[in-house]
């Protein structure tokens, strides 16, 4: 007789039990999610003189990746500290956001409901509280546009600020410090270099509820003295396929330390000191920009050489060249003051070559002629020229110039040698007209 069923019985009622335990059990609640505006990535900062250009993209989207996001209201904010050496920065806490400026608000709608870029030509009104001279884009923008805020650097801009209370224990610190110590030889060395201060810029948006969503990682500017552009105007001369435009260097410009060499080293060497990058220069058309509504792009930057050759002309139209002087602290650009800019309008006075390769063969018509075309893109035509040997003082026989590369006389006498010639035209108004080309003669049948 077997007893081995029972005891596996009740092993399964045992497990049953506890599975039924344990499907009966509460556990502490979960938080409710909390729905709110993704965060603003990248934010990026450039500096041109007084201009910061603050650029983003509007977010579309919520933290839990629904599109289009409950995103109505994006503001940016910057705060001016010294940060102190080995020493961690602030985190972008309540206290942080107590010691910035609000620099600029604007309204956020759906992609649909936005008014296009073409008619969001005002500027948002911005809070009381915010910097003098800062300037804000658009008043709306929609969710997934590029976005551009420009502020102003004034002197109250400049000036660092302490976030955050200090606590008992810096306090306490502070007390023990005032207490006489015993100062203990130290090696004579150069003291280290204040760190520059620094503008940090972060971008959040806002729900319809008024949640905050994260901030955007911090975008730092350093607070260094702006380089002085070149003086005086830039000398700007131009021909029918070019543009060149020279300036004088300002004294301050700075040469690199370090010069890459084109040829392989013969003995591989590491720099014992790490020296910043030498200044450069950016050109611009002051003509083709708003820099109170965008960041300008420069024309060209050609390194730390005082001329830019344009490689193409555009006859009629404005061109106002600048020149900025650009250092870098560490790898970061700073964009100068632009110089005083010469505007120029180029004028096509540059007459076509003179047509080749005329031929003359007379016939029971006339007079036929052939010559070859010009290569001129501006190209409107042709002129041509007869006289009558031996004085051969030429006259013009079309009324308009001649579009084709061949024309035929028939206004001529029998036994009369005509001599001729052909002259370009371009488009200009007046049009200009290239030499004459070589004379040819030919008797009239």
């Amino acid at each position: 007789m077997t007893r081995g069923c029972p005891a596996v019985v009740g092993a399964w009622l045992l497990v049953a039990a506890l599975l039924a335990a344990g499907c009966g059990s509460r556990g502490s609640p979960l938080p409710p999610l909390r729905i709110v505006p993704a965060t603003i990535t990248p934010v990026e900062v450039t500096r041109l003189g007084d201009r910061v250009y603050v650029e983003f993209v509007a977010p579309e989207e919520d933290s839990d990746g629904t599109t289009p996001g409950d995103i109505i209201r994006v503001e940016v904010y910057a705060v001016t500290t010294q940060p102190e050496l080995r020493q961690p920065r602030p985190p972008v806490d309540e206290d942080w956001f107590d010691a910035a400026t609000l620099v600029a608000t604007f309204d956020v709608e759906p992609p649909d409901a936005a008014q296009s870029p073409d008619d969001a030509t005002g500027v948002s009104t911005l809070p009381e509280d915010a910097a003098e001279g800062a300037l804000a884009p658009a008043p709306v923008v929609a969710q997934g546009d590029d976005v551009t805020v420009v502020e102003r650097l004034t002197p109250e801009t400049l000036v660092p600020v302490i976030i955050g209370e200090p606590d008992d224990e810096d306090e306490e610190e502070d007390d023990d410090e005032d207490e006489p110590v015993r100062q203990v030889p130290r090696p004579v060395v150069a003291p280290p270099f204040e760190p520059l201060p620094i503008r940090s810029y972060v971008a959040v948006a806002i729900s319809s509820r008024e949640r905050m969503g994260d901030p955007s990682a911090i975008a730092d500017l350093p607070l260094t003295d702006p380089p002085a552009p070149p003086s005086g105007l830039p000398v700007v001369t131009y021909t029918e396929e070019s543009v060149d435009v020279t300036w004088t260097q300002p004294p301050t410009f700075r040469r690199p330390v370090h010069v890459e060499s084109p040829e392989p080293p013969l003995l591989v060497s590491r720099a014992v000191l790490e020296w910043p990058r030498g200044s450069e220069y950016a050109v611009y058309d002051q003509a083709a920009w708003d820099p109170d509504a965008e960041r300008p792009e420069p024309l060209a930057s050609p390194g730390d050489e005082p001329t830019l050759t344009e490689d193409s002309v555009v006859f009629g139209e404005t061109r106002c060249y600048a020149v900025r002087v650009v250092d870098y602290v560490g790898t970061t650009p700073v964009a100068g003051p632009a110089s005083l800019a010469n505007c120029v309008v180029p004028v096509d006075t540059f007459p076509p070559a003179a047509p080749t390769g005329l031929i003359a063969v007379a016939d029971g018509n006339g007079i036929s002629l052939v010559w070859d075309p010009n290569g001129e893109e501006d190209l409107a035509g042709y002129v041509v020229l007869r006289g009558t040997a031996p004085d051969a003082t030429l006259q013009r026989l079309s009324a308009g110039p001649v579009v084709a590369t061949a024309f035929q006389d028939t206004r001529v006498a029998p036994g009369e040698r005509y001599v001729y010639r052909v002259q370009a035209l371009d488009g200009s108004i007046p049009p200009n007209v290239s030499p004459p080309s070589e004379a040819v003669a030919e008797t009239a049948r």
